[in-house]
Parts: structure tokens; sequence; C-alpha cells
């Protein structure tokens, strides 16, 4: 048989697709409704692309005219379920899914690989999650589902997606990539309850054998100056001076934070010739509602309770202290609410100005990393750079975003909503075993 033919929808700059032109497949068609990432895909991974919107009459026509193929890849936008911006249940994009799903209805490819936020099975109490595995069955196919991360397969970045296999219901089953390095779950993150474990290791011997995660370190550590002549290497320095202030005070593991009370945290009043000066017996109440309004006797607002006058006295331990809430309020470090006293701004500074550690993956890189305000490069006072952006998600250098078309804020933005194209040859080479196993399952037929 010829190569194996792909069609790709929701493609974006084409991380996901990127994998699977690099093992051999033919990426016999692929859209985006983004221009600019149209056009970094046409540089960079095939030239058989469109701007198309999926829920048009052009795209139906597209599909109608492909007739079949062997693999319909998609990253269905997730904007709706993702924990990085507001989530509304009855946001439109939420069902772009289903434009997928009648693709595979036309196509019948043997193999269908979605990718999607891990919101999506946590969000709406995991509805959407049963809604798409069950709005496929209708169709014949049968879906499998992991939640992984992807520095489980040696990217430098701590990424959990949710990636969706369909099969067609007379196919063999897809035998999932096993992990190839150390996967450490970090505080506060759940386990899929509805679908297999990612470490459902079939070789018990694998477990010894895991690498251990690829640091920021080890994929940036050549590009730490601007001017080394790497292509889209280039930040935005469009920041306020100000912040160079904050950048100064915040370490390797630590944020600007004062919600949190811990090593981690450095707080806005630790930073004076910012948010402005504040007297000793001053930091002592700071410090007294911050370690103490988040616990439960104070109230049940999660992200934290305001705390009485006498109790905030009782547990500093000063005596008097009306004037220096008074002061505090004045200078915006405190807020009223009923009578009683809350940090003011505190979910505001709940964790901005994050400066991950060199020796560890990345934080999962957002379209957001230009701007300062979210993350620091560790070693240097400035974001990261679009390539080091790049990098940390395993795109080589030779795939340039900038262009006439693309600006730079423009390529931060395709980045951070790509597949890493090391997770995606992974999934490729998943993809060609199956297909062999197939077609050899056909052929005895």
């Amino acid at each position: 048989m010829g190569r194996p033919r792909v069609v790709s929808v929701f493609c974006g700059c084409g991380g996901l697709d990127y994998g699977f032109k690099q093992v051999g497949f033919d990426l016999t068609y692929a859209c985006d409704t983004d221009p600019a990432a149209v056009d970094c895909y046409s540089r960079n991974v095939d030239a058989n692309v469109l701007v198309r919107d999926v829920q048009t009459a052009a795209f139906h026509d597209d599909v109608a005219e492909l007739g079949r193929c062997d693999i319909v890849l998609g990253g269905f936008p997730c904007q709706g379920f993702s924990k990085a911006g507001p989530k509304r249940e009855d946001d439109a994009r939420n069902d772009l899914y289903a434009e997928m799903k009648r693709v595979v209805a036309k196509l019948q490819p043997r193999l269908f690989i979605a990718e999607n936020v891990d919101g999506l099975t946590q969000n709406y109490r995991g509805a959407y999650l049963k809604k798409i595995i069950a709005d496929f069955a209708q169709i014949g196919y049968a879906v499998d589902h992991r939640l992984l991360d992807a520095a489980s397969y040696g990217v430098p970045q701590h990424r959990r997606r949710i990636i969706f296999a369909g099969t067609r219901r007379d196919s063999p089953t897809f035998r999932w990539p096993d992990p190839t390095h150390n996967f450490k779950p970090r505080n506060g993150e759940f386990r899929i309850e509805s679908g297999p474990s990612l470490f459902d290791i079939r070789d018990d011997r694998l477990a010894t054998r895991l690498q251990s995660p690829v640091p920021i370190g080890d994929a940036i550590d050549d590009l730490l100056e601007l001017d080394n002549g790497v292509p889209d290497h280039e930040v935005s320095p469009s920041w306020p001076k100000k912040y160079d202030r904050v950048f100064r005070r915040i370490e390797e593991g630590q944020k600007l934070c004062n919600v949190r009370h811990s090593a981690t945290s450095v707080y806005t009043w630790e930073v004076p010739e910012v948010f402005g000066p504040v007297s000793e017996r001053e930091v002592t109440v700071l410090e007294t509602i911050s370690r103490h309004r988040r616990h439960k006797r104070y109230g049940d607002i999660p992200n934290g309770n305001p705390l009485p006058a006498d109790e905030i006295e009782r547990l500093s331990r000063i005596q008097i202290i009306l004037p220096e809430i008074s002061s505090l309020l004045e200078k915006g470090y405190l807020k009223e609410v009923t009578g009683k006293y809350d940090l003011k701004g505190a979910m505001f500074c709940s964790g901005l100005f994050k400066r991950p550690r060199w020796d560890e993956p990345s934080p999962t890189v957002l379209t957001n990393f230009h701007n300062p305000r979210y993350f620091l490069h560790p070693k240097r006072n400035r974001p990261f750079s679009l390539r080091e952006c790049a990098r940390l998600q395993t795109f080589p250098d030779d795939f340039r975003f900038t262009s006439a078309k693309v600006s730079l804020v423009d390529g931060y933005r395709l980045v951070g909503n790509a597949v890493p194209p090391r997770l995606s040859a992974v999934f490729a080479e998943a993809a060609l075993q199956f297909l062999d196993i197939e077609e050899k399952v056909t052929v005895a037929l």
C-alpha cells in the first residue's frame, strides 16, 4: 500500500501533524480558521492547507471531494474547557468536536486521534467527555482516551492533555504508546477516573527503564543571550519598567503570591519600591492575614476569608492594630469586607511572575508566555523568547513561526496552542503500528 493518508482539522500551526509528516504519512488535507496558523503550517509542515471554517459549506465541499483516508487528526477548540480562561458550558466552541465527528463519518478513517485540554475530563462533571464518546459510538467508532503529561514522553514541559483514539468497530484495538520518562504529578493535579491510567503498563520492567524528565536547562541552555542568531529567538520588550524591580525579587521556583504562605511565595509588601513601603508592624499584620485567611474556621470561601480586627490582633500578638489597618487600607494592601479585613488583590497576586526551576520541566507553555507578568526565564530577567517556547514544545529550530503575516505575539499564540511535535511523533509511530496490524488482519481475512 502507498503512504497512509491523513486529513487534519483544527490543525493550528501543525504541531500534531508535524510528527506524522516526519514518520512518512501523506498529509492530504489540513485546515484551520486562523490565517496566521495556516501561513505557519504551509511554510513548515505541508502546502496542503487551507483557511477554512469547519462549519461552512466550503469546508463540507472539501471533505466531500476527499474520498477516504486512513487517519483523521484534530485538536478541536478547547476554550470552553480550559483552566486558563473563563469556562462556559454554553460556549459554542465546546460543540465543534461534532464537526470532526462529521468528517470521520464521511471519510471513514481506520483511526482518528484528537487532543484537548485535561479540563474536558473535569469540567461540567465530565458530561462532555461522555457525550463525545457516545456520539462517536453512534457512527460506529469505539473511542478510548488517556490523560497524559507530555513530560512522560521526553518533552521538557508539563503539559497535561486528554488524547482520544477512535477506531472502527471492525478494527483491532489501538495500542497506546508506553511512556519513556518518569511522570511526577504536581500538587493539586487530579487523575482521570473514567478511563485507563496513563501507566497501564503491560511490562512491569518498563517502570525501571523510564528516563528522568527533561529539564528546561537541557532544552534552552544555549539560548541565554538573545543575540545569538537563532530564528525567532526574540522577546516583546513592552512591559512596564517597574516590572524589572519585581524580576529582581523572584528566584527560581518562586512567584509573586499573597495567597499562599510558603517559601515559594514572594509577597507584594516585600517589593516596597513597586507596591509601597510598609512598617514592621504592618508587615506582621499582612503576614498574619496571609497565613490564616484560608483556614476554614474563618469561613467557607475557597480562595480565602476576611478576618475581624480583634482576631488579627490576637493572632499577630500586636496590641491596638487599628492604626496599622487604617494605614494598610489607605496604601491599598487591605480591603474591608463586611467589617472584616482581607488582602486587597490577593487573587490578583495569586501566582504572577512565576520563575520556573532550571533543573525541572517547564510548566505548560501558554499563549501568554511573551508577557513576563505570567512567566519569567529561570536565569534571565525577561520572559521566555519565542524560540525558547518552541524548544520547550520540541519544535526544531528550522521551524520558523514569524513571517510577514505572523507577528511575534502571534507566534507565541501558535506555539502555546500546539501539540509538541515529539509527542505527535510518538503517536504517529503508534498509528503506523496500528495500520500495519489492521492491514495484516484484513489480508488474513
